[in-house]
């Protein structure tokens, strides 16, 4: 029997699957990367699953960033095909703006950076996805680091779970379509560009935010292969 196929569309190269590319490997891996030139793929050529990341871009940047109206699009049209999707913090933003939600650039809480918990909802302890994580670990801890963030989630979606910062952390819209604010793919090495990146934004030092992540990092650890091996579950069972 032929392996899954995950697309992953890899926004920015400081963002990459990391972490979750371990978790995912009962699937065969696609990494798409636009900036270098790569297609957006269409619904039909995207396999039995796909993954959108992170980036440093706003949601919005389509003049800066020509193929995210492309990937906007692919996105709806898998949540319609019932193809199993996840959006990683930027891809959470553009599913969310995809299906009728709005985003907030530069979010008036501000800068989220370091561990969040995410603190799960009612509805989560069902949900296809993050059902067992949210059944075993409420709270959650989470590597998070945005800007920008989901201000209304689309009509029909379920939020999942919540942080202290932000409401929109986790959502589902239709049946397989999920979106993360946090980065459950980041590895240490990862997280410590992106918060000295932020951290000079802000003028501040990122010593607080590797402070909290390498204080937490088995954790984190193992939440990256919760969620990559539920995904890679769902996609598996959605294939079949």
């Amino acid at each position: 029997m032929a392996q899954a196929v995950v697309t992953v569309i890899e926004n920015h190269p400081s963002c990459p699957l990391d972490l979750l590319e371990d978790a995912i490997n009962t699937c065969v891996i696609d990494v798409v990367r636009p900036y270098l030139g790569d297609a957006v793929p269409s619904v039909g050529d995207v396999g039995d699953g796909l993954i959108v990341l992170g980036g440093y871009q706003s949601a919005l940047s389509d003049d800066d960033f020509p193929w995210l109206p492309r990937v906007r699009a692919l996105m709806v049209s898998c949540v319609d095909a019932e193809v199993p999707l996840l959006g990683v913090c930027l891809g959470a933003q553009l599913l969310a703006v995809a299906c009728g939600g709005t985003i907030d650039i530069d979010a008036a809480p501000g800068l989220e950076a370091g561990v969040t918990d995410v603190h799960w909802s009612p509805d989560a302890i069902t949900d296809p996805l993050f059902g067992r994580i949210a059944r075993c670990c409420n709270p959650l801890p989470v590597p998070s680091m945005h800007f920008d963030a989901i201000g209304v989630l689309p009509d029909g979606a379920v939020l999942l779970g919540s942080s202290a910062q932000y409401t929109n952390q986790v959502f589902r819209v239709g049946q397989r379509a999920w979106g993360v604010q946090f980065h459950p793919e980041a590895s240490f090495c990862t997280f410590r560009a992106w918060a000295t990146d932020a951290a000079m934004q802000e003028s501040m030092s990122p010593n607080r935010f590797l402070t909290e992540y390498k204080e937490r990092e088995p954790h984190i650890a193992a939440t990256a292969q919760m969620v990559g091996k539920s995904f890679a579950g769902v996609v598996l069972s959605s294939a079949r």
